[in-house]
This record gives C-alpha cells, sequence and structure tokens, in this order.
C-alpha cells in the first residue's frame, strides 16, 4: 500500500467512473485499475463494485478512503512540517478577512507587512464566512478571521482567539436623527439602514430587544460585505449603519460619523474569531498575523 493508491482509491471515490478519475489523474485507465486491484490485494478485501458504467465503494472502499484522506492530510503537513524548519524564514502567507475584520485589519495589515516583511509573499482572500472556511479546508488559506457567531464548529477547526467588538448605529454628523431628544425604531426605519450579512444570532436578539420590525429582513435596505463603501455612503447621505464601530474608528475620530441610540438601548457586541485547520503545521507567517490580530484588533 502506498500513497498514490489512496490518491487513486479517493479519486474513484469522487467521480464514480474509472474512465473519469483517470482522466482527473492523467493516468490511463488500465494502469488505475492496476492500483486499485494492488490495494485490494494487499489489503485481502473489495474495495470497488463494479456496476456498468458506474463505480461504487463497498463499506470496506468507504472506510479505506475516509481513512485515506485523514492519512493524506498528515502526508503533506509532514512534508510542509520539514520544509519550513529547513526554510527557517517567513516564506509565504494567505490570510482571509471576512467582512468586518476586512474593514478594521486588512490595509493596516497590508502596510505593515509592507513595511516589516517586503519580501513575504502575501495573499488577501475575502468573502462570507462559508468561503472562506472552504478555501481553509481546500488549503488555499492558511488562517481567517471571521465572525464567531456565524461559524459552525467542527472537529477539523481549530478556533482562536476570540476578540469582542463593540457595535450598534451610526450616522453622518449633522444628520436629522442627530437633532431627536429620543430615537425609536420607527425614527430610524425613515431612513436607509445600511449593514453587512448578519448572523441568525444577531438577528433575534434585534427582534427581542427592538421587535419584528428590527429583523434584518425588514430593518436593512443595503446589504454588502464592502464595509468601507456602505460608510462612505453613509458620511455622504442619511443612510444610517449598523455594524462594528472599530471599522469606522478613524471617521468617528474625525467627527464625520458618530453613533446614535435607538431606544431602548443596549449595548451590541461582535465577536471575531481566527480559525484555522486543525492539527496543521504553522508556519512564522501565520505567527506574525496572530500577533498582529491581537495587538490591533480591538477598541
Amino acid at each position: 500500500m502506498n500513497l498514490n493508491q489512496l490518491r487513486h482509491l479517493i479519486a474513484l471515490a469522487e467521480h464514480h467512473s474509472f474512465s473519469k478519475a483517470a482522466e482527473a489523474l492523467f493516468l490511463t485507465q488500465p494502469a488505475l485499475s492496476r492500483s486499485i486491484q494492488a490495494l485490494e490485494q494487499d489489503l485481502d478485501v473489495r474495495l470497488v463494485d463494479r456496476d456498468g458504467k458506474r463505480t461504487t465503494l463497498t463499506a470496506y472502499g468507504e472506510l479505506v478512503a475516509a481513512r485515506a484522506e485523514r492519512i493524506l492530510f498528515e502526508a503533506r503537513e509532514l512534508k510542509r512540517g520539514v520544509e519550513l524548519l529547513k526554510e527557517g524564514q517567513l516564506g509565504a502567507l494567505s490570510v482571509g478577512f471576512g467582512p468586518t475584520p476586512a474593514a478594521v485589519l486588512m490595509q493596516p495589515f497590508l502596510t505593515h507587512m509592507a513595511n516589516h516583511y517586503p519580501r513575504m509573499q502575501l495573499k488577501i482572500a475575502r468573502g462570507s464566512v462559508e468561503l472562506l472556511v472552504q478555501s481553509l479546508r481546500n488549503e488555499s488559506v492558511d488562517i481567517i478571521a471571521v465572525d464567531r457567531r456565524a461559524l459552525l464548529t467542527a472537529d477539523d477547526l481549530a478556533i482562536g482567539p476570540v476578540a469582542t467588538l463593540r457595535g450598534g448605529f451610526l450616522c453622518r454628523s449633522g444628520h436629522p436623527l442627530t437633532e431627536l431628544a429620543q430615537i425609536d425604531l420607527a425614527a430610524l426605519r425613515q431612513y436607509p439602514v445600511a449593514s453587512t450579512p448578519l448572523s441568525d444570532e444577531l438577528a433575534r436578539l434585534l427582534v427581542e430587544q427592538l421587535g419584528p420590525d428590527a429583523h434584518p429582513a425588514r430593518l436593512v435596505t443595503l446589504d454588502s460585505e464592502d464595509i468601507n463603501s456602505l460608510l462612505d455612503l453613509v458620511e455622504a447621505t442619511d443612510t444610517v449603519f449598523f455594524g462594528i464601530f472599530a471599522c469606522a474608528r478613524a471617521r468617528i475620530a474625525a467627527g464625520r460619523v458618530c453613533e446614535i441610540h435607538v431606544q431602548p438601548h443596549f449595548e451590541r457586541f461582535g465577536q471575531y474569531a481566527l480559525v484555522t485547520l486543525a492539527r496543521r503545521s504553522m508556519s512564522p507567517a501565520v505567527e506574525v498575523f496572530r500577533a498582529f490580530f491581537a495587538e490591533n484588533f480591538g477598541e
């Protein structure tokens, strides 16, 4: 039994066809058949049922394929660990950002890396939590920073640390709402409300504390993952932003936007986490990003 045979079985499990699997592996079909037969002989069990044009795995085949995925992952990690040790340098880094971490951290991190690690190969990915987790599992990114509440816990993910940031409603300075002695939900809904896609948990909290009309499906009229564009809109129009205040830190400090309290007022917090693949060897470059996150992603 060898790693190539395991790769061949996994390809067969994915494509359910010797011809399609062989094409994906850049092998001839007879060569793939010989490889699977050799693996079956070595294990002394039938791994594949050949039924006309469609190929399915037996119960033994399903077991071996599942174990093979883990074995191949560990083999890649062994090679990766040796390469990192031999290099003894930062090498390359690929980071995935969810909307809020991107708005808070991405530009400062790019500046930090350009100033302090100009030779590092840095790649940035952006997208939804689901997309970034899939990229992590595909090993196309090394680490992601995402909304913890929108993340499903899984055995193959290592989650932490978690940072908490305060959030709520922001509008431009001089907005008509700032003239009101008290702002309720009805007054807020007179104006466009902009936000990123919100988790089910946050939607539930909004409804509990502000009423049914606060559900994002009713409240949010402008939905985008590009937070900086939404904040530009807030400065230029009467649009109100709902999100994390740290995304607008410089705008708040300059007095261009300000917090408004929608009654009944309550403190709203977002939780954001760094996520990597469990058991994966981390490069020194990942530790650089972890340190930057810990120092800069906060109030």
